[in-house]
């Protein structure tokens, strides 16, 4: 089986998937009505489709298969399940990433640290961000994440990540990140690991730090 590892996490947990299996592998797991989904069937890519069955797969995997995802307009995920109320969705090329909390809004973000960020980095990070990535591919890329798993927990919509989101770094895997909306500026606590050539970051509404 690709379950590649579950982080548990306080009121929830965090699954990886690695991909393995084609769409003629996962198909045979799911029911006709599951495959009828509009959010399925509107793919034609056979990547888009793995990530989706490979993702419910991942779900059933970790909380059982009484479950039904739905999407606000701008995307967000929308879990239906008897004890996990909230949940967060990333794809890199190999893996798929999935978060869910018991009654806490999250985000989380999974990316190749192969990937090269120099053409895009003055678009996300800041003149003290770029000084404290300098160049460092597993910097940019982590600190890339963070802005995504912040960008994925909030509600706020048309979020440009040089000005609004603001990384922290310290020590011991943990980081923070300043998010400023129209009314306020809010500090949340993130936690990362890396490994096989990717990083991942989450973050949950709980990890919101009182000022």
């Amino acid at each position: 089986m690709p379950l590649f590892k579950t982080i548990p996490i306080a009121g929830g947990l965090i699954g990886l998937w690695k991909f393995a299996e084609t769409t003629v592998e996962l198909i045979p797991e799911f029911s006709e009505e599951e495959l009828t989904d509009s959010a399925f069937r509107k793919y034609t890519h056979e990547k888009r489709k793995i990530e989706w069955l490979a993702t419910r797969t991942l779900i059933r995997h970790l909380i059982g298969p009484d479950f039904t995802i739905s999407y606000f307009d701008s995307g967000k995920p929308i879990l239906k399940h008897n004890r996990f109320r909230h949940i967060s969705i990333s794809h890199s090329r190999n893996f798929a990433a999935v978060i869910i909390h018991e009654h806490l809004n999250v985000g989380i973000d999974i990316e190749e640290t192969t990937r090269d960020f120099n053409r895009i980095e003055k678009r996300y990070l800041s003149d003290l961000e770029l000084a404290q990535t300098n160049k460092n591919s597993q910097l940019q890329c982590l600190y890339w994440c963070a802005k995504e798993a912040i960008f994925k927990l909030v509600d706020d919509e048309g979020i440009e990540f040089k000005q609004q989101i603001h990384i922290i770094p310290e020590p011991e895997n943990q980081f923070s990140a300043k998010f400023i909306s129209k009314d306020k500026e809010s500090n949340y606590k993130l936690h990362y690991q890396f490994f096989s050539d990717h990083c991942l970051v989450w973050v949950a509404d709980g990890s919101l730090i009182q000022e």
